[in-house]
């Protein structure tokens, strides 16, 4: 089940959430929160309305003024099937993209998933991990659709 919470949601901000240590469940297995930012990019004055789900999420449509951020969180499934997709729309594009899917994601940003809304598309960003030397890199482009109907991006 994902939480939103309304009040984090409004701040502007770039910063990804500190990272959570694994909690564990009942059953010895370790089920970690992944915390998710999609901050607005686009520029001074322009708005983006998102509309992100899950199979059994709906986090409603959200307008995000530039600079400010759309947070949520959520456990993923024991099964690797977790999906959350969002819907983007703002006066020079559109897209509909997988913005987590637990095949792909759940080694890149196992606590904090940040996606990027800029003029070139939404971008996302690995997750940085001191203990293994891994950077914080933009590793994903979902580039506007330019047609009217709503398609899935790619991977960079």
């Amino acid at each position: 089940m994902a939480t939103y919470d309304p009040a984090t949601s409004t701040n502007s901000t770039t910063e990804t959430l500190s990272e959570e240590e694994p909690k564990r469940s009942p059953d010895g297995l370790f089920l970690f929160t992944v915390h998710m930012l999609i901050v607005n990019k686009l520029g001074h004055g322009t708005p983006l309305t998102l509309h992100c789900k899950s199979k059994n999420d709906d986090l409603q449509v959200h307008v995000i003024q530039y600079d400010q951020s759309f947070r949520w969180k959520f456990r993923p499934n024991f099964w690797g099937t977790t999906l959350f997709y969002c819907y983007f729309w703002w006066s020079g594009g559109r897209g509909a993209y997988d913005i987590y899917k637990d095949r792909r994601d759940h080694d890149r940003c196992t606590h904090n998933c940040d996606w990027y809304v800029t003029k070139e598309g939404v971008e996302g960003y690995t997750e940085e991990n001191k203990n293994y030397g891994k950077k914080r890199r933009r590793d994903i482009l979902f580039k506007w659709d330019e047609t009217d109907k709503l398609t899935k991006g790619g991977e960079v």
